[in-house]
């Protein structure tokens, strides 16, 4: 199974010491504490056990796509610590807090290449016997009807209790489930993160309603409290505050909302965090226990629920919770045997050539230098739409491609979302306005190249700014000086050699996410649309580069922006890469030396052969 080890010796050790490692886990890194104090102490006791996973993104079978190589996290670990709990104790809730159905080669394969029968995250989920799942923001990336094949298949409810459909106050989810455990009911409420209708504004919009996690959840509590004895969330939404949009330019309510719905129900025993891809063994917030599993299935959230039977009612008397890590668990055999078909077949996509290059490409210093790699999504950017300009980011700074063959799986690294394309018209107003937000991912410093508000932080990169948030646009020219403060950072703005006017208008190439103000880009959301969709960017940069079977990093290399004074990235170093000097030193030989040869990359090998579909199909 491509190398894939099951690993099944010491699984025997392994549940048998899995006891261990939940006391250990609840006694260290644990919040704690009686509930109900006036429970009789001569009622019955009962241990209830809610697990919980979130932001899977397809990580199934512990392989990763992109590089061809194990993994120490998925599902099928996952599957083994769930095993081992249910063994050990006799009342266990397995929940979800959404984001299964997109994030890696798996999920794209099956959920637009070649849709299986069953979804095989979805077959996975049911072997594990999961009991509830909230529904996800990128649940909705393939289409609503993607969605509604998966949920069709699912031997389990996918909560979302503040989506309804549009124009009515009908749910378009079950709000919440009930699950009966040794006589308890645990009531599941579930709930996902508003910035849907941001982010995937052309498959919602008109159809479905994203309202405040909050006042949502405080209409449906009276109910779920008649209908259940205990109750918890399962939430698609981080701890917060805060959002990545602004909240009133766009009218969408708070995207992490964990925090505020604790505060607002006090009455909830524990909140499934999700969205925040954070490790969260236990935290109390409001009285409520808190909790969240990261990403990709790299833990499983423990909840232990200890209740008292007192006067015909059930009252939580004892609670703990932990963060199981996947890291040297085995993989289940059960799982890996009928995820394996599925595997294989994707193993065998994303292998598939498409092109040659005799070039190094990399993405390494592409946040703080214009780069080939970058500007190559750029080109096919600006190929598919014909726009005067083209915005992108650098998704994945270990993306790298060649010397050699390119592969599925290589142009997936580099474009790791499954994104659309679209074509808006803004104003050179709006453009400067783009470029300086974008510029916010940058600590201000002297004209030496010294920090003035880093905090003590030697990285160039402000850390609160994710990286995929620093945007760069093509067809213009411009420079970032960092020495200036926010809002006046972009100097020497020019399209053609000429300065850029507030009422210039340009067509600017950009991904859906972008387009509907993903990130807090809000000054663009608002843009004329010029073209829908040119199709998803990740394909169109496989066929772009099928299309020519050679690429060279000369012929895409157009340099536009740069950052100013040059100190400000000769001394600091650079969290994703190192340190920039010698990083970007490197970057700049390449290139200078791919211009005078005018050849690199004509003599090599000739391109592969390019098979028209997926192998074995």
């Amino acid at each position: 199974m491509s190398s894939l080890s099951l690993r099944t010796q010491g699984l025997r050790f392994y549940a048998g010491g899995l006891a261990l490692a939940l006391a250990a886990g609840c006694a260290s890194g644990s919040a704690a504490g009686p509930r109900g104090e006036g429970a009789g102490a001569s009622g019955d006791r009962v241990e209830i056990t809610i697990l919980g996973t979130t932001d899977v993104h397809g990580r199934i079978v512990p392989w990763d796509y992109y590089t061809a190589s194990e993994e120490d996290l998925g599902l099928a670990r996952v599957a083994t610590l769930v095993d081992s709990i249910r063994a050990a104790r006799p009342a266990v809730i397995l929940v979800d807090s959404g984001d299964l159905l997109q994030g890696n080669p798996f999920d794209y394969y099956y959920g637009v290449v070649a849709p299986a029968e069953t979804h095989p995250v979805i077959a996975a989920m049911n072997f594990l016997d999961y009991d509830a799942a909230a529904v996800g923001n990128h649940e909705f990336n393939f289409g609503i009807p993607a969605l509604e094949r998966a949920e069709a298949d699912a031997a389990f409810p996918f909560l979302a209790a503040n989506v309804v459909v549009a124009g009515t106050d009908l749910p378009a989810f079950p709000p919440f489930t009930v699950v009966e455990r040794e006589g308890v009911r645990v009531g599941i409420l579930g709930l996902t993160t508003p910035g849907s209708a941001i982010w995937d504004r052309a498959n919602l919009e008109g159809k479905l309603e994203f309202r405040d996690i909050v006042e949502s959840a405080r209409r449906q509590w009276p109910e779920l409290e008649r209908a259940s004895d205990v109750q918890i969330a399962v939430m698609h939404s981080g701890l917060g505050p805060g959002s990545s949009y602004d909240e009133a330019a766009t009218g969408v309510p708070p995207e992490d909302a964990g925090g505020a719905l604790a505060e607002a129900l006090p009455g909830l025993d524990a909140i499934f965090l999700g969205h925040s891809h954070r490790v969260i063994p236990a935290d109390t917030v409001a009285g409520v226990l808190v909790t969240q599993a990261g990403r990709w299935a790299e833990a499983l959230a423990v909840v232990s629920l200890e209740l008292e039977q007192a006067d015909g009612e059930w009252r939580v008397v004892d609670r703990s919770a932990t963060a199981l890590s996947t890291a040297g668990v085995p993989p289940d055999p059960g799982l890996m045997a009928e995820m394996q078909p599925f595997h294989e077949q994707v193993v065998a996509y994303v292998a598939d050539t498409i092109g040659f290059t005799a070039d190094a490409w990399s993405a390494a210093v592409a946040r703080v230098a214009d780069t080939a790699i970058l500007d190559l999504i750029q080109r096919v950017q600006l190929d598919a739409t014909g726009a005067d300009l083209s915005a992108a980011s650098a998704f994945n700074p270990e993306a790298t491609l060649g010397p050699g063959p390119i592969t599925q799986a290589d142009a997936a690294a580099l474009y790791a979302y499954d994104n659309t394309l679209k074509t808006i018209r803004v104003t050179g107003r709006q453009l400067r306005e783009y470029l300086e937000y974008s510029a916010k991912y940058f600590h201000r410093t002297t004209p030496d190249g010294e920090p003035v508000d880093a905090g003590g932080d030697a990285d160039l990169e402000v850390d609160s700014v994710p990286g995929y948030n620093f945007d760069v646009v093509a067809g213009v020219e411009y420079a970032i000086d960092v020495t200036r403060p926010l809002g006046e950072r972009i100097v020497d703005l020019t399209y053609g050699g000429e300065p850029v006017a507030d009422d210039r208008t340009f067509t600017l190439a950009i991904n859906n996410y972008r387009q509907g103000g993903g990130g807090g880009y809000t000054m663009i959301q608002d843009a004329p649309v010029v073209s829908e969709s040119a199709g998803e960017v990740r394909q169109l940069l496989i066929d772009w580069i099928a299309d020519r079977d050679t690429i060279r990093r000369a012929e895409v290399f157009e340099p536009s922006w740069r950052i100013v004074p040059e100190a400000a990235t000769a001394g600091y170093t650079f969290a994703d890469s190192g340190r920039i000097a010698e990083l970007l030193e490197r970057e700049a030989g390449r290139i200078s030396g791919e211009a005078r040869a005018q050849g690199v990359g004509t003599g090599g090998p000739p391109a592969p052969s390019r098979r028209a579909g997926p192998p074995g199909l």
